[in-house]
């Protein structure tokens, strides 16, 4: 079997047609989801996107392969997806924003398709709108109409791309694992003309906001928020119109690459799986990006379609570091030591979840540590007091009830699960 990983980044978890969202057209997704298991409870290992996508490559929490923050260097020795595939003599191909820190690290792929290679494909007026765009507070706190075409971003140049090393894998009779990561919904939050303009603004409702009586989020939560406190709700719908519109792009450039499976002839040989490195928060809690342990940052979508298996839904807890193994167990690869993740083969196959399946999930940006289950979050912060959350009371996280008296048992309880996880995974340099 072939092994096709679709990715978007900044992608929110709801952010699909097919969950009822109003404002995502995204028919190319909805379609592989028709065709897919659908992953409800799929969490990231970061709501940052190099230690996220670290930890997506080795199968590894964070603070193993040391990859803590977008500055971070990677630890020595890293084995990935590609390396585990090359055995099997797979075509391993890299093509977008993979976030890679060490330039010097194998991998595993080759080739890799990089943004510069992009760039030099643009007419330099395209390229100076695109740099306007991305230029550092505006890419972050605007949106709107963009003069540059579906063909004239990142993405078309990924998908192309993607669909040409397909079409060489296919007429060497090559099996491949290609990677296939785009930037978009990522800001700038500036699709094109002809789309932007479809979505009506003025039906866009803004989320809910924290109760008058809830206590002021987190020390942390208030110094980000502040780099948006000065838009109107014309702006805010502004921004929230132009992350859709990127939804719908992001989304044709998949369309792109499924629509080049079945012209080929090999949709029935490929194992499709569609995430996001991690989601945004769209104005919840008064924010736009990540970068937080809010469900809208570390909640993600994940679709695994693979022609073998009956499409459903799972509900149980799943995390970004089971893809990896996930893929090798589909494939018939070795699982290396080093891997921290747990094969969905089981729940694809439509059986009954394990015994010892998970109960909680993980993520850290830098020393923030989060453990969430089924009814309670705990945010760890090293410097600060941290949040706690009692999810069944409190699903939007508005009450953080760190300093209550009735709830200390339980939070004792999970700090001592977050330290547990922490020395369970320590520190493992190369394949273990």
């Amino acid at each position: 079997m072939n092994v096709l990983v679709l990715m978007s980044d900044h992608h929110r978890f709801d952010a699909l047609g097919c969950l009822g969202n109003p404002l995502a057209h995204t028919p190319n997704l909805d379609r592989l989801a028709e065709k897919s298991v659908r992953f409800d409870q799929c969490y990231t290992q970061s709501p940052v996107c190099s230690p996220a996508r670290h930890s997506l490559a080795t199968g590894k929490y964070v603070h193993t392969h040391g990859v803590f923050t977008n500055n971070s260097m990677p630890y020595p020795g890293m084995y990935t997806i590609a390396h585990a595939v090359q055995p099997l003599n797979y075509r391993r191909f890299h093509l977008g924003h993979m976030h890679w820190k060490d330039p010097d690290m194998d991998n595993g792929y080759e080739p890799e398709i990089t943004q510069q290679m992009w760039r030099e494909t643009m007419p330099e007026n395209m390229l100076a709108r695109y740099d306007w765009e991305n230029e550092g507070v505006l890419r972050r706190s605007s949106g709107g109409p963009s003069p540059r075409s579906r063909e004239q971003h990142w993405g078309y140049h990924v998908a192309t791309e993607s669909i040409r090393q397909i079409e060489e894998a296919v007429s060497k009779e090559e099996k491949f694992l290609s990677w296939t990561s785009f930037t978009e919904p990522h800001p700038p939050f500036y699709p094109p003309k002809e789309i932007y303009e479809k979505i009506d603004q003025s039906k866009i409702e803004l989320p809910e906001q924290a109760p008058a009586d809830a206590p002021l989020p987190h020390s942390d939560i208030l110094r980000k928020r502040k780099e948006w406190a000065h838009l109107t709700p014309v702006e805010l719908r502004q921004v929230i119109a132009g992350y859709y519109g990127m939804i719908e792009l992001v989304d044709g450039y998949c369309g792109m690459v499924l629509d080049a499976l079945d012209r080929l002839g090999i949709r029935d040989e490929t194992i499709v799986i569609w995430t996001a490195d991690h989601g945004d928060q769209m104005w919840e809690h008064e924010m736009f990006l990540k970068f937080n342990m809010r469900e809208a940052s570390v909640h993600v979508p994940l679709l695994i379609s693979d022609p073998r298996i009956r499409s459903g839904v799972r509900g149980e807890f799943v995390e970004h570091i089971d893809l990896f193994p996930t893929i090798c167990d589909l494939i018939g690869a070795e699982v290396p030591d080093s891997v921290h993740g747990q094969s969905l083969k089981p729940l694809l196959d439509g059986e009954t979840a394990p015994d010892d399946w998970r109960d909680a999930v993980f993520s850290q940006i830098g020393d923030t540590q989060m453990i969430r289950t089924e009814t309670e979050k705990l945010n760890v912060y090293q410097s600060e007091a941290g949040e706690y959350f009692d999810l069944a009371e409190d699903p939007k996280e508005f009450y953080n009830r760190i300093g209550d008296e009735r709830y200390q048992e339980r939070v004792g309880v999970l700090f001592e699960r977050v330290k547990a996880w922490e020395r369970a995974y320590g520190r493992d340099d190369g394949q273990g």
